[in-house]
């Protein structure tokens, strides 16, 4: 009996005497997660450790592969890590894509002993990268309390555009010279329409209600086109009312 217990005493403390080694580890964020405008910049960070330890000095490397994802990974950009162990990449991208960053290995350091090997290159997860159509958003009177809205919207020329685009169109309570209303009930449905490659318009006519007195807001909502490979393909556009702000 006693030397069961022994043994068993002795295993535990084998169990917890060896804690495990840290090991370099990169990150990658996405800002704004759910993406930009063709044309504008996303925003592509992390952080280089090893445990507790920022890795400063550290190159680091974007890569990307592109909708629909089937290519090969690219660099897209290189970077330093600070002394916080901190990069950054804001590239501009034509369609959605896969992210990561590479966190390049170095050789074996002075003083690693005779068995000591190499450390190798660290890929951090992969991050969807959306971007969205570019586009403007307008409105003109036709007559009394009817407006026409229109979205225009400028994509890669071999981009299609499929999905309807839904107007939202509120009232305007005025207060210290600003709109404060908060929702816009639905006002309608209108196809987007192809002009030319790379160009897309939808329109709608909207009668305004007497109550508005006049003074109204008015915002859009255009849902993922399936294989486009432009914007969230988990999107869905509100029902009822949409958000103005």
């Amino acid at each position: 009996m006693t030397g069961r217990l022994l043994i068993l005493a002795t295993a535990v403390v084998l169990g917890t005497a060896a804690p495990a080694a840290a090991a370099p580890s990169v990150t990658l964020d996405v800002e704004p997660l759910g993406g930009v405008r063709l044309g504008e910049r996303i925003g592509l960070d992390g952080v280089a450790t090893d445990g507790a330890t920022p890795l400063a000095g550290r190159e680091v490397r974007l890569e990307v592969r592109r909708f629909p994802y089937a290519g090969a990974w690219r660099q897209r950009g290189t970077a330093t890590t600070d002394a916080q162990g901190a990069f950054a990449f804001s590239p501009r991208l034509d369609r959605n894509h896969e992210a990561r960053v590479r966190l390049v290995g170095r050789g074996v350091l002075p003083g690693g002993g005779p068995y000591a090997l190499p450390e190798g290159d660290v890929l951090s997860v992969v991050r969807d990268v959306y971007v969205l159509p570019a586009f403007t958003l307008d409105f003109e009177a036709l007559r009394k309390r009817v407006i026409r809205i229109t979205q225009v919207y400028t994509v890669p020329r071999d981009v299609k555009l499929s999905k309807p685009t839904r107007f939202y169109v509120g009232p305007c309570k005025v207060q210290q010279g600003r709109c404060t209303a908060r929702r816009a009930p639905f006002a309608a449905a209108a196809p987007t329409e192809r002009l030319r490659k790379g160009r897309y318009r939808a329109r709608a006519t909207v009668r305004i209600p007497k109550r508005f007195q006049g003074r109204f807001q008015y915002v859009s909502c255009f849902a993922y086109s399936p294989g486009s490979g432009m914007g969230d393909p988990d999107l869905r556009c509100p029902k009822k009312s949409a958000r103005l702000r």
